[in-house]
């Protein structure tokens, strides 16, 4: 299914070198992610998580009294992740649709819904007007009624759209690692490392497992990211 249609003997001196650039730009931003992923599990610690763990109305007082404390506690640099990978999954399409480029272009796809996906499934500039409407309402009635709009809000952290975005982001990051096995440009190590970090994946609904199993996927994530920058290194500056 995902044999390759390269010769045996098959190698970087047939790199076609109209994608040079966006290969370039495909290594810088695999960099940009691993930094990222990097601020992101220290932001973790410093401000955990608070969607489903903490009232709405304390989300909407620490948005008041703590806008950058509230904001990193509801994910905002996984929207941002997100939207970078967008340029890693589009030279990754480019690098390998010499091996099959129907499955590079489902993996395109697939990964590139899974960040639409992930948009609404964040809505943080929604939830700070929210919260400062809250702040500013005078009866009870119109806070109830923004609490409740909130709630609604929040309820998408974890909705069909985040379920939806994981398992897409885990086909997506399958579908290109198996393909890597058969790549004249990466090596089996980061075919490997693709595939037991995208797998974990789809565990993330067990119950108490399923956390333990995103961070596995976060961690595996980095050294990816890091492989596959070095291969789009030396793709974009290979002369």
């Amino acid at each position: 299914m995902f044999n390759s249609k390269l010769p045996e003997n098959a190698n970087t001196n047939n790199l076609d070198r109209r994608w040079q650039d966006l290969y370039r730009i495909g290594a810088v931003s695999c960099i940009i992610v691993v930094i990222l992923l990097i601020f992101a599990v220290i932001a973790f610690l410093i401000w955990p998580f608070s969607v489903g763990v903490v009232p709405t109305t304390e989300i909407f007082t620490l948005l008041q009294t703590d806008r950058l404390g509230g904001l990193m506690s509801l994910d905002p640099l996984l929207l941002l992740i997100e939207l970078i990978t967008i340029l890693p999954l589009l030279a990754l399409y480019a690098a390998l649709k010499d091996v099959n480029e129907s499955f590079a272009l489902i993996a395109l796809v697939v990964g590139l819904l899974a960040v639409v996906l992930v948009v609404p499934a964040r809505p943080l500039a929604e939830l700070v007007w929210l919260s400062d409407q809250y702040a500013a309402a005078t009866t009870e009635a119109a806070r109830t009624q923004y609490l409740a709009a909130g709630e609604t809000l929040l309820s998408l952290f974890n909705g069909t759209g985040w379920m939806v975005f994981t398992v897409f982001l885990g086909i997506s990051g399958l579908i290109s690692s198996l393909l890597m096995l058969r790549s004249q440009h990466f090596n089996k190590t980061t075919a490997y490392v693709g595939i037991v970090s995208s797998l974990p994946q789809f565990g993330f609904f067990i119950p108490v497992v399923g956390p333990l199993l995103l961070l596995l996927t976060t961690i595996g994530g980095m050294i990816w990211y890091i492989l596959i920058a070095r291969t789009f290194f030396g793709l974009g500056w290979n002369k």
